[in-house]
């Protein structure tokens, strides 16, 4: 089925302007780009799909929705547009796997989304948020995760719930053992890193075992990156 919106005073539009302000029906986002949309579509995520008048985009989806340029451009958030807006059914998973990689108030979309690609490439299971995490579902947040969203299961979920179901916690602190004098943390452990300024919470510090990136000449690093780091260390090997 393939519908055609002119008027900014349609409903579908109005609808999917609402879901882009976070504000709409829940159980849905909005994402965006080619390479997106083969994520979406092979994770069987994608609700409909939505086109500019005039692509060249293919149009075998079955649901797509054609929009006059101007409320196309209203959707994106970019001023290069995408050949392609992707409306999305919302996935919370229960179960987590293994490996995960919790995250206590990260607050930058960016370094979420770039947590959760690296979270991918070294191969853990799941990842963990607190409740005051930046939206998983923001438009920074999918974008720069490059896919991972529609790989990775994920929940908002107390650090506490996960000690109560056994998991052995791992503390990214400045005050911890040198990572280097661990050579494994095991198959099934909860990797927390914490908050840009102020890192992990002081209720959840005693919850594990800190742990830290030895350094020279400077006292931190960016979240996102002290987290490729570590998960670097602690990736799945086989």
């Amino acid at each position: 089925m393939i519908k055609e919106i002119t008027s900014k005073d349609n409903a579908l539009y109005r609808e999917l302007l609402d879901i882009k302000k976070g504000d709409g029906k829940d159980g849905f986002f909005l994402a965006e780009g080619e390479d997106l949309y083969a994520e979406a579509l092979h994770k069987k995520c994608l609700v409909r799909l939505i086109v500019p008048f005039g692509s060249s985009f293919e149009k075998t989806f079955p649901d797509i929705v054609l929009l006059k340029d101007s409320l196309y451009k209203s959707l994106s958030n970019y001023k290069s547009l995408p050949p392609c807006l992707l409306l999305c059914q919302k996935k919370e998973s229960e179960k987590l796997g293994d490996r995960i990689l919790y995250l206590d108030g990260i607050q930058d979309p960016g370094n979420l989304g770039t947590l959760m690609r690296t979270a991918l490439a070294f191969s853990y299971d799941g990842i963990g948020l607190s409740k005051d995490c930046v939206s998983i579902y923001n438009s920074k947040v999918i974008q720069s995760s490059k896919g991972a969203i529609f790989h990775l299961p994920f929940k908002q979920c107390e650090l506490s719930r996960l000690k109560e179901e056994g998991y052995p916690i791992y503390l990214t602190t400045l005050d911890g053992i040198d990572m280097e004098e661990i050579p494994s943390l095991g198959e099934r452990f909860v990797l927390v890193l914490g908050n840009e300024g102020h890192g992990i919470r002081k209720e959840n510090l005693g919850l594990g075992k800190r742990i830290t990136i030895a350094m020279k000449n400077i006292d931190s690093l960016n979240v996102a990156m002290a987290g490729a780091i570590v998960m670097y260390r602690y990736r799945r090997k086989e």
